[in-house]
């Protein structure tokens, strides 16, 4: 499977009922708006205390999906691009931000397939929560961010950790571990908001593509893309992935994101 194969069917999936889902998770656009603008630090808070004062900076928030971040980010004094493959996710993002009264830009298409005429350089970058495993190989994705990149720019990666969710299962209940760390192949899942829907919806949906990745293959990729890993942290368990009845302290026990910050190489 080529990248091009792959984005076109998770394209599919990702168009079918994602605007609804987002209204079934956070209530309209102008409901969720009302929301953010009353505290826009609380959605960005993990990114802020990365990089500090935000305002008039260029934010890039790649396959950002239903925009909440990046309104958020707007709320602040941010110049916002977002790029998504998902039509359904630009229209539940635009009516978030028109009504929350700020301007966002929204890119859908293909991150790797992005041009010099469609877009320019940004201060920030962020790349976030499940959506490495989109692509078929991560040394053009980050190559592709290198060059959106200014000169002191910052890259940010945060994303489920791999320990955890190559390796762990749920079935009815129980935490089995039954998965293979090593593994590099494609697996056919659920599109990732599916479960916000009624489960008839479900049954008729087309399902996504993805390949996870190791750890050790995610920062072999950034450091072979011009890019300068300058921090990585590991951060405890997600508490929603175990359901009740798991080992006692499980999620405090595991990791459950990690997050790489980089910058760029100038030669």
């Amino acid at each position: 499977m080529n990248q091009h194969q792959m984005s076109e069917r998770n394209k599919l999936g990702w168009n079918q009922n994602a605007y609804h889902a987002w209204v079934a998770r956070h209530g309209t656009p102008t409901t969720y708006a009302e929301q953010l603008k009353a505290d826009p630090i609380n959605k960005i808070s993990f990114y802020l205390n990365e990089i500090g004062e935000v305002k008039e900076k260029r934010v890039l928030n790649l396959l950002g999906s239903k925009g909440n971040k990046a309104v958020c980010f707007a709320l602040l004094g941010a110049d916002v691009t977002v790029v998504d493959l998902s039509s359904e996710n630009k229209r539940y993002a635009m009516e978030l931000a028109k009504a929350a009264g700020v301007s966002i830009t929204y890119i859908v298409k293909d991150v790797l397939e992005l041009t010099e005429e469609e877009i320019t350089t940004f201060d920030i970058v962020i790349l976030e929560m499940g959506v490495l495993h989109y692509f078929v190989d991560l040394h053009p994705l980050f190559q592709k961010v290198s060059t959106l990149m200014k000169e002191r720019a910052i890259f940010i990666v945060r994303d489920y950790h791999p320990i955890v969710f190559k390796t762990l299962r749920i079935i009815d209940g129980e935490v089995i571990l039954d998965g293979n760390y090593f593994s590099d192949k494609y697996l056919e899942v659920e599109v990732a908001y599916s479960t916000l829907l009624p489960k008839q919806s479900r049954q008729k949906m087309e399902k996504n593509i993805i390949r996870q990745w190791m750890l050790s293959e995610v920062i072999n990729a950034l450091i072979n893309s011009n890019l300068k890993i300058r921090e990585m942290k590991e951060d405890k368990g997600v508490h929603w992935a175990f359901p009740v009845g798991s080992p006692e302290g499980i999620a405090d026990r595991l990791p459950g994101t990690f997050t790489i910050i980089a910058s760029k190489v100038f030669r």
